[in-house]
């Protein structure tokens, strides 16, 4: 007799995302608490990550950026791992990597060629398509027997047993393109005569390559903590009868009219986690000056640099689909993450303001959580660049907004309130801002070491202004409340 339980397979944990900033962490974000009751955004880059889009809409650029952020939260918390990039375009830059690696402090110079190099970069020169996903699935098979990988995540806790969860080391991927990987004998097919009959196979061939790839790849990334990111390329769709290769625009009902996924397979539009769309890239100047519309100094004269990027969530697991977020990228510095945030809150008109979260007039103005800065539009740039706190006020003001737009259960509460009702609320218990706005709002898997920067998630701060909330790096004999002083 069975009985009336199951007993088979082991039950499902959440899936882990890394945060990685520039208003992409809360659209995509389940709010979970940690160990010691602080809230943690479960978003961001998730186990299968891929950026659509045609040429020059920046989605390599993008990619990178999810990626190489997730691993600078890992090198941040002490751990050793890697990033690999593979690449079936061959044309990636060693330099160009480096610049924008360099760029996360965590991850620093040098992270391809010095010793203990933190990015592997090969290409379908050295090792086919085929030849590569099959030592990838070897690989995360290992990992998930190497005892010696395996590790305490003491803030994210299993909702089964209430411990600290144990997963392997997390090491992240780069395919790109996937519309560009190529099995070895594809290669070959496409070396030899160029109008013999055996290239009528080739769309065949590839797209049962990609849809093996794809269906095994869920149920070996996840297991081994791998994180897989990948670019594919959009284009217009052609008029035919028999059209294979549009199959997998269906199902994304958020993609642009006109557009279809190149060279992916059927299977890519379900197995991703979350997937945007990178399109309509356009300089980002001012009219008047014709210079970036935020300069980096009185001398960036510049206008093809700074650009705006329009991110449409395609799928998203945690959230919202078709969601559109306004990307700041920079081509010589990457995507830029407090300038997208500043730039979103402050294009967010709100009725008697000049912008959500800000104060004063159109020329000179302050954000509402730090207003001790005077800001402008030529100067906020370059006041990012050398100013720790504005970052984290700008974060947590564009965070504030978002919540409002992706988690209206927290609008609904006690807790909410504006950017300045939070700021003289907090005042008048005695928390020093300039203590509160010296933390990180992104979770670390040492999320409790001593050394590293204490942690203050926005929904924890509009907690502590209704008392339901005190963060443990905080002593209470520091709180100096206005009334007592």
């Amino acid at each position: 007799m069975i009985g009336a339980n199951f007993n088979f397979g082991e039950k499902i944990q959440p899936k882990v995302f890394f945060n990685v900033g520039a208003c992409l962490d809360i659209p995509t974000s389940s709010l979970e608490l940690g160990a010691k009751g602080e809230t943690i955004s479960n978003g961001g880059m998730g186990a299968i990550a891929g950026v659509v889009g045609a040429g020059n809409n920046f989605k390599t650029t993008i990619l990178l950026y999810l990626l190489m952020s997730s691993l600078a939260k890992v090198l941040e918390s002490k751990i050793h791992t890697q990033l690999m990039i593979y690449d079936t375009e061959v044309n990636t830059s060693i330099d160009r990597i480096e610049e924008l690696a360099s760029l996360f402090p965590a991850i620093g110079y040098n992270a391809v060629l010095r010793e203990d190099a933190v990015i592997v970069i090969v290409d379908k020169t050295t090792i086919s398509g085929n030849e590569w996903a099959e030592k990838l699935f070897e690989y995360m098979e290992e990992k998930v027997k190497d005892k010696k990988i395996q590790i305490e995540y003491p803030c994210l806790i299993d909702p089964y047993t209430k411990k600290p969860r144990v997963m392997p080391i997390p090491t992240f991927v780069c395919i790109d393109s996937y519309t560009g990987l190529e099995t070895a004998s594809v290669f070959e097919m496409l070396s030899g005569d160029l109008d013999s009959k055996d290239t009528n196979t080739y769309a065949m061939k590839q797209g049962q390559f990609k849809t093996k790839f794809l269906s095994q790849l869920p149920a070996r990334a996840t297991p081994s903590n791998s994180f897989i990111g990948m670019t594919a390329h959009v284009g217009g769709k052609v008029d035919m009868a028999a059209k294979p290769w549009e199959v997998a625009s269906k199902p994304l009902q958020h993609l642009q009219g006109g557009d279809s996924l190149k060279g992916v397979g059927s299977n890519f539009t379900f197995y991703t986690n979350i997937a945007f769309q990178a399109k309509d890239a356009s300089a980002f100047y001012n009219q008047g000056t014709k210079g970036p519309e935020y300069p980096r100094d009185p001398n960036d004269v510049l206008k093809a640099d700074l650009n705006k990027v329009q991110m449409v969530v395609l799928r998203n697991k945690n959230g919202l689909s078709g969601v559109i977020i306004e990307l700041l990228v920079s081509q010589d510095q990457g995507v830029l993450p407090t300038l997208t945030e500043f730039h979103n809150i402050k294009s967010f008109r709100v009725a008697g303001q000049l912008a959500y979260g800000i104060s004063g007039n159109d020329r000179s103005y302050s954000l509402d959580l730090y207003p001790e800065v005077a800001l402008s539009r030529t100067t906020v740039r370059s006041k990012i660049d050398s100013d720790p706190l504005l970052r984290r006020a700008i974060n947590i003001t564009s965070e504030m907004l978002q919540l409002s737009m992706f988690h209206s259960h927290i609008v609904k509460s006690e807790i909410w309130c504006t950017p300045l009702e939070l700021y003289e609320d907090i005042k008048k218990l005695g928390y020093d801002w300039n203590v509160l706005l010296n933390t990180r709002g992104y979770w670390l898997i040492n999320q409790y070491d001593k050394d590293a920067t204490p942690y203050l998630h926005t929904v924890d701060l509009l907690k502590m202004r209704k008392g339901l909330y005190h963060p443990w790096w905080y002593k209470k004999s520091d709180l100096h409340p206005l009334d007592k002083q």
